[in-house]
């Protein structure tokens, strides 16, 4: 999809680079149907309603942690790693953009003040447990 940069390796994709400016109809997931973290982007019209609902709690297995970023303001550069830190990409990215890390390593560059969101599973045990520094 235009506006979608999925890095990968082989069949294992370790990044997706989205503009949230997309345009979409409805709603339309970035993300596959298998991936252990869910992303979509969505357009609803005024007055369009999402039933109450909830998510029945379900035993899991999740295999690494997912990290999802969005850039609320300011502009960043972002690299992807494989395992051995390998630089699998290099992508700019700015204000109404988000990205999703599944796997391998990754860096954030400022390149002017930002403000972003950051969302991962927890519970976070510290950075001695959490991360692996090149």
């Amino acid at each position: 999809m235009e506006g979608v940069l999925s890095v990968t390796k082989g069949s294992d994709v370790y990044a997706l680079f989205v503009d949230a400016s997309l345009p979409v109809e409805g709603h339309h997931f970035v993300t596959d149907n298998a991936a252990e973290f869910q992303v979509g982007l969505f357009q609803r019209p005024a007055g369009h309603a999402v039933k109450p609902h909830m998510h029945p709690r379900r035993a899991q297995t999740i295999q690494g942690v997912t990290e999802f970023v969005y850039i609320k303001e300011g502009k960043v550069r972002v690299k992807v790693f494989d395992e051995e830190w390998n630089e699998l990409a290099v992508y700019e990215a700015g204000a109404g953009h988000f990205f999703v890390f599944f796997r391998g390593g990754h860096a954030i560059d400022m390149l002017e003040p930002t403000r972003f969101i950051e969302v991962k599973q927890g519970p976070y045990p510290g950075d001695k447990v959490a991360k692996v520094f090149q």
